[in-house]
C-alpha cells in the first residue's frame, strides 16, 4: 500500500463524506411556484429555488407531505425544503457557496381539496405560492 500524500490528505478532509451525511433543512429559499400539471391528471407541480450554503451541501429535494395534510385557514399547505449535509466536526466544507439551485419538482398528485397555495418553507425564511392555473 502507498503512503497518502499531503495532497490526498487535504482532499479527504475537504470532499464529503456522502454516506455521512444528514437530512436537514435548507436555510434560504428564494422562490417557489406550485400550478396544476397541463399533461397530468389530479397532479398539481411545485417547484423552487434555494441556495445551498457550501460544499457539504447536496441533493435538495421537498420533503413529502404527510398524508391527509389539511391546508390553513388561508387555504396554503407548508412543503420543506431538505438537503443531504455532511458537515461534522474536522470536516472542512469548500466555501462554493451556491445561489438559485433548482430544485427538482414535486408532481403531488394527493393534495387536499381547497388548497389555494403552497408555502414552501426553509430554516430562515418561507416563500408562498399561489396554485395557478385549472384542475384537470
Amino acid at each position: 500500500m502507498r503512503p497518502l500524500t499531503w495532497t490526498t490528505l487535504a482532499l479527504l478532509l475537504i470532499v464529503p463524506d456522502v454516506a455521512a451525511a444528514a437530512t436537514k433543512t435548507i436555510p434560504v429559499v428564494h422562490s417557489a411556484q406550485a400550478a396544476y400539471s397541463r399533461t397530468a391528471r389530479h397532479t398539481i407541480v411545485v417547484q423552487a429555488s434555494v441556495d445551498l450554503p457550501n460544499s457539504c451541501w447536496s441533493n435538495p429535494r421537498f420533503q413529502r407531505p404527510a398524508a391527509g395534510v389539511k391546508p390553513d385557514a388561508g387555504g396554503a399547505v407548508m412543503l420543506v425544503v431538505v438537503a443531504d449535509n455532511a458537515e461534522r466536526p474536522g470536516l472542512m466544507c469548500a466555501m462554493m457557496y451556491r445561489p438559485g439551485v433548482a430544485v427538482p419538482p414535486l408532481r403531488w398528485t394527493t393534495y387536499p381539496k381547497r388548497l389555494k397555495a403552497i408555502t414552501v418553507t426553509g430554516s430562515q425564511q418561507a416563500v408562498t405560492a399561489p396554485v395557478t392555473g385549472e384542475p384537470r
